[in-house]
């Protein structure tokens, strides 16, 4: 299930391991790569960064980009997409289709609220989609989203639902004048839910991730809240620790 960045950056890893890119050697400049790959350059920018996590290459500015490894880490079986900044979130939410199923507004009782780690009584605008990988009608969905927007929000986000393509948490940037600082993410393990297995094309209890996503505004403040669930077969993520100097 790959986006057009993540293609970006299989295939350039690939070129790399073959030794067409050799350690030492620079990357084409982002125009040519957008050329090539016939997209966009924000679309190169995040296969670069996802090679750069990758400890394949790196990057300078006005140096351009160095190979630096012909494997990924030593990892076998090629590349892994690796969300590890706000702006590699955004772009996830560009390169993928949304499809939306409900919008709602809510009201948070405890269940919800401890799922979403916020308090119960809370108001919120709930959008429902599914998430697709766009030009493959006979891929699955990626996976099932319930997101939660500040009720204080609700009203523009409703009317601007069906122009906007990314990931809300940039709409309500607009909405509001203020930028998202932080995003808190938690992966655990669960089983695909009743409610939502019919429309994910999977068993219901079968295996899958559960990811929250807490989206916070600069000052302080809880606007969004995302609650995705991905089938296993269907997802994987990938985290790179180094350490300190």
């Amino acid at each position: 299930m790959e986006t057009r960045y993540a293609f970006v950056a299989r295939a350039l890893a690939e070129a790399i391991a073959d030794g067409r890119h050799p350690v030492g050697t620079l990357l084409p400049n982002e125009l040519d790569l957008a050329e090539h790959f016939a997209v966009s350059r924000s679309t190169v920018r995040a296969a670069m960064r996802e090679l750069q996590a990758s400890g394949l290459v790196s990057r300078r500015k006005s140096a351009g980009t160095r190979v630096e490894a012909s494997d990924a880490a030593g990892r076998p079986g090629g590349f892994s997409q690796s969300l590890d900044t706000i702006e590699a979130v955004q772009q996830y939410g560009v390169e993928t289709e949304r499809r939306v199923q409900d919008v709602a507004n809510v009201v948070a009782d405890r269940d919800l609220a401890r799922r979403m780690g916020s308090r119960p009584g809370r108001r919120w605008l709930r959008i429902s989609f599914m998430r697709l990988v766009p030009g493959n009608a006979a891929a699955k969905p990626i996976c099932w989203t319930d997101v939660y927007i500040d009720a204080a929000f609700g009203p523009e986000v409703r009317a601007r639902l069906h122009g906007h393509a990314g990931i809300y948490g940039t709409l309500v940037e607009t909405i509001s004048g203020r930028r998202i600082g932080e995003i808190r993410q938690d992966i655990t393990a669960t089983g695909v839910p009743d409610r939502v297995a019919e429309a994910l094309e999977a068993e219901p209890g079968s295996p899958a991730l559960a990811i929250r996503r807490q989206y916070i505004l600069n000052p302080a403040s809880l606007a969004e809240i995302s609650l995705s669930i991905h089938p296993a077969d269907r997802y994987s993520y990938s985290t790179r620790l180094r350490r300190r100097p």
